[in-house]
């Protein structure tokens, strides 16, 4: 009898294992930033990589914004990446992931600091509109200079949920642009010189 248990319960593992691997989301875009991919642009001063992450210093009292044009992505995706703020004299300054993304002057941007805050920027053309106002979740984000966040926007058709640290803070409903978008970073310097930047490990997967 134990021996057939045995079996069973080896059988029903199997099946399990089976059922797990067809149902793994699958990987369509990834940077694990060994290399500066020119899909990011030039590497100089202002973004380049090191030590597996994309660094990213602005100039002061501007943002910085790379948007990967290597490969469109579809507008329904899992978006998973690290962030850390190297440095942040300006704490209250905001830098993060941009998504739903056409090119520079149409995308949204997901932007936390380091005091534990979090928005949702949308550039349209010249203008910067807000569909989610700054809001405090600092049980939530790591905050300080050094603090490792690990941050996920799940976008599927025109909704998109915000979660750091496994926990989710907010979903909207956007306006994705037709026929797929591109993924990027923003960086923010804030008004004292020194603010520093860093996302690693980033993946965009699909169920």
């Amino acid at each position: 009898m134990k021996s057939k248990a045995a079996v069973l319960v080896m059988a029903v593992a199997m099946v399990l294992a089976i059922a797990n691997v067809g149902l793994a989301a699958k990987v369509i875009f990834q940077d694990n930033f060994a290399t500066f991919d020119p899909a990011w642009g030039t590497p100089d001063a202002t973004q380049n990589v090191k030590n597996g992450k994309l660094v990213i210093t602005p100039a002061v009292n501007t943002t910085h914004t790379m948007i990967n044009e290597g490969q469109l992505l579809p507008n329904s995706a899992d978006i998973i990446f690290n962030m850390t703020f190297l440095k942040a004299p300006a704490p209250t300054w905001g830098s993060g992931v941009v998504f739903w993304a056409t090119d520079y002057d149409s995308y949204y941007a997901l932007l936390i600091n380091a005091n534990g805050w979090y928005t949702v920027q949308r550039r349209v053309g010249k203008r910067y509109l807000t569909p989610v106002t700054w809001r405090k979740a600092d049980t939530i984000i790591k905050k300080g200079a050094g603090a490792v966040n690990q941050v996920s926007v799940v976008t599927k058709d025109n909704k998109a949920t915000i979660s750091v640290n496994g926990k989710e803070l907010i979903s909207f409903t956007g306006q994705p642009p037709q026929g797929g978008s591109f993924v990027g970073f923003k960086a923010s310097y804030g008004t004292k010189p020194g603010d520093v930047v860093a996302f690693g490990d980033l993946k965009v997967t699909q169920p």
